[in-house]
């Protein structure tokens, strides 16, 4: 198994290979470069595809980990460059590739005659390179640089049409909104790998900060100031409120770039770091509270924002919000299982929507649902893979959505059932946001595809290369899901794919549902458990004692849970199809809900808020202080001093260079020139005056010499 594991660092490379290629040699082939970006996600996604298989039917498996030492710093310090492959690392790579693989082919027919058709795919591999870099790393910083190439990338490509004002500014906003959080997230790796210094060389690899903290290495005040910190780069990253504003706005980049943002990569990245660091949030009730209370809030509060939304990109961006706040709850709920499986299915089906989108978008010229209308017949292939994507966010029974959700729900209803109130706040809010999620769906279906076309442009259906990887993604959005489900009772799962040793035999939680904090990690029974625990919901596989275990087992079917999700979702379904089901209506109900309407289509009033107490304030003051500070004070000081160096300049010319060097090298030339003159006389060529001389002198010698005895 290993053998294969090996080469994990080969999925990462291929891409940034793929760029540096595209860029070099890209405009010289016949698909612009497109054909190497192609193969080289092909490769990496068989790859990856093995090395899911090999550490699934295996699983759990011992992490395996590779490193380079490189220590510029001395004294103790080792810094790696390394991978780590344990189940996460296989479910990730395995998500990326297929999301980007499929991303590639597509946009080789959407993006066609676009004038920067070779630097977009070039750009499309570094994004994939930056995000594979941040899930193989094995140490914090690597992380960092792979979190920061995510960020980069995605502000070229979400800015990709620069030529708009508006592009520009959405661009600018992502990037800056998650600069901010990205600055507590260096802090909180330093906070979190400074408890690591005199413990280890390595402080900041990944499995000993994780085993630190468990082992109660790590001080309380390191893994909740370090984890709150991270957290906030979870948040501006991930999309939770209130930094989630950057994210519909990202929808000003080309179509598959929204697919690849929104399903596989940069909001994934937070996510996936909380996972990384589960046994390090785990320690903390403050810290697992505060990313439940954070996701809650998300996970409903985002989703009624695409209520009112009539642009369909944006519809989906604010349900990627949403599902992003079921993730983040999930594990502030202790379902760190449950929420990688959300993750993963919901790429998937997520990719579909947005790959969906582009195709109708791509035929009727408009992002505008109100411009749509009647489109099943003309798009039968985008129809039906739509409302598979569709059915599987809005969790219809059967769906990966279903069971990953489901997941979710389990987890907050097993944390809930331990004493901690976070997890009826996860279960009881998630629910009420299913129904949300399937009204909104519901919504755009009904005015996309019913009704009659209300286009100005005939609509057609997208060609193989965009229809492929529909009707793929497609089958994913539902196989996915039985990888964790009432009829895979039997391991291998997800659960136990996703299980190391640390968050298998030893993955406890130290305090119990009384909010009482034990002072060790806790009493682990035989299945890894946290004994003396409140006893769960039935969903819980733990231990005969019924302990909380953070791997609580497969779900079965609950019949009561069953019913009301299916009360939930018939019930928005029929009120989407009542208001919407003959299309487009004279007056939209979801806009006429007096102040409830105009807090929606205000966003909360957070992007007014932000404009007028950071963007006014940093453009019209700051900026200004700004400019006197460059144009006045330093640019006076710039100015002084090169007057300053002229005059210096000047007088040293004047006086050193034209009155002391020149004079002394001219009044050498005039003596040498005068003493030439008289001895020149001495040389007259007559012997009686040299012979005169010479007696002259011997006389001056010897009176010399007398005068000396």
């Amino acid at each position: 198994m290993d053998a294969l594991l090996e080469y994990a660092w080969v999925v990462v490379a291929l891409p940034l290979l793929s760029a540096v290629l595209i860029t070099a040699v890209g405009k010289q082939l016949p698909g612009k470069g497109s054909e190497i970006g192609i193969a080289a996600l092909g490769i990496s996604w068989l790859l990856a595809i093995g090395i899911a298989w090999e550490t699934f039917v295996n699983s759990p498996i011992e992490p395996l980990e590779r490193a380079v030492d490189w220590s510029p710093l001395g004294g103790g310090f080792v810094f790696e460059l390394g991978i780590l492959v344990d189940g996460l690392t296989a479910v990730m790579l395995l998500l990326v590739t297929t999301v980007s693989f499929m991303v590639h082919i597509y946009s080789r027919e959407y993006m066609k005659g676009e004038p920067r058709y070779t630097y977009f795919f070039a750009m499309l591999g570094l994004f994939t390179f930056s995000m594979l870099l941040l899930v193989v790393a094995n140490n914090l910083l690597q992380a960092v640089i792979g979190w920061e190439l995510v960020g980069l990338c995605s502000y070229l490509l979400i800015g990709f049409y620069w030529e708009g004002k508006s592009n520009q500014d959405a661009a600018n906003k992502a990037f800056l909104t998650t600069k901010f959080g990205d600055v507590g997230l260096i802090v909180g790796v330093i906070v979190l790998s400074a408890g690591m210094f005199g413990l280890t060389d390595t402080p900041f690899n990944i499995i000993e900060i994780n085993e630190a903290a468990f082992a109660g290495q790590l001080s309380t005040t390191t893994i909740v100031l370090g984890m709150l910190l991270i957290f906030l780069g979870c948040i501006s990253k991930s999309g939770q409120m209130p930094l989630h504003v950057w994210l519909p706005d990202a929808m000003a980049g080309p179509t598959p770039v929204s697919a690849l943002i929104h399903a596989a990569t940069m909001v994934t990245a937070g996510i996936f770091l909380l996972a990384r660091l589960f046994p390090v949030v785990a320690q903390s009730q403050a810290v697992m509270a505060t990313i439940a209370i954070v996701g809650v809030i998300t996970l409903f509060f985002g989703g009624l924002l695409a209520l009112v939304q009539d642009d369909l990109k944006k519809i989906l961006a604010y349900s990627t919000i949403s599902q992003l706040g079921y993730m983040v709850a999930a594990i502030g709920v202790g379902g760190y299982a449950a929420s990688i499986f959300h993750l993963f299915t919901h790429g998937f089906f997520k990719a579909l929507l947005f790959l969906g989108a582009g195709s109708l978008i791509h035929a009727v010229h408009s992002n505008n649902i109100s411009d749509m209308g009647g489109m099943a017949r003309a798009m039968p292939h985008t129809f039906w893979t739509f409302i598979v994507g569709s059915l599987a966010l809005a969790g219809f029974p059967l769906t990966a959505g279903f069971f990953s959700k489901e997941e979710v729900l389990a987890a907050g209803d097993i944390w809930a059932g331990a004493g901690f109130f976070t997890g009826s706040l996860v279960f009881w809010v998630g629910l009420a946001a299913s129904f949300v999620t399937t009204f909104y769906m519901a919504r755009a279906v009904f005015l996309i595809f019913a009704g009659e076309s209300r286009s100005h442009h005939p609509p057609h259906e997208s060609g193989k290369l965009m229809v492929g990887p529909l009707m793929l993604l497609a089958v994913l959005s539902i196989a996915s899901g039985y990888l964790l489900t009432p009829m895979s009772p039997e391991a291998p799962n997800f659960e136990t794919w996703l299980a190391t040793p640390i968050l298998d035999e030893e993955a406890t939680f130290p305090f119990t549902g009384d909010g009482a904090t034990e002072a060790s990690p806790g009493t682990v029974t035989g299945d890894g458990v946290l004994a003396g625990a409140a006893s769960p919901a039935p969903l819980a596989a733990a231990g005969e004692d019924g302990a909380v275990s953070i791997l609580h087992g497969v779900p079965y079917w609950n019949l009561t849970k069953l019913a009301m999700v299916l009360v939930l979702f018939f019930s928005a379904l029929f009120l989407a199809w009542r208001f919407y089901g003959k299309g487009l209506p004279e007056r939209d109900p979801t806009l006429q809900m007096g102040g409830f309407s105009r807090a929606l289509v205000n966003k909360y009033g957070f992007d007014d808020a932000g404009y007028r107490y950071i963007v006014v304030p940093v453009r019209d003051k700051l900026s200004a202080a700004a400019t006197y500070s460059s144009n006045v004070l330093i640019d006076g000081v710039v100015a002084g001093v090169g007057r300053a160096t002229k005059h210096a300049a000047v007088a040293t010319y004047r006086v050193v260079d034209q009155q002391v060097i020149d004079g002394g090298i001219h009044g050498a030339a005039f003596s040498a020139a005068w003493w030439s003159e008289k001895l020149k006389r001495i040389q007259s060529g007559d012997v009686q005056k040299y012979a005169g001389v010479l007696v002259a002198g011997t006389i001056l010698l010897v009176l010399a010499f007398a005068a000396a005895r």
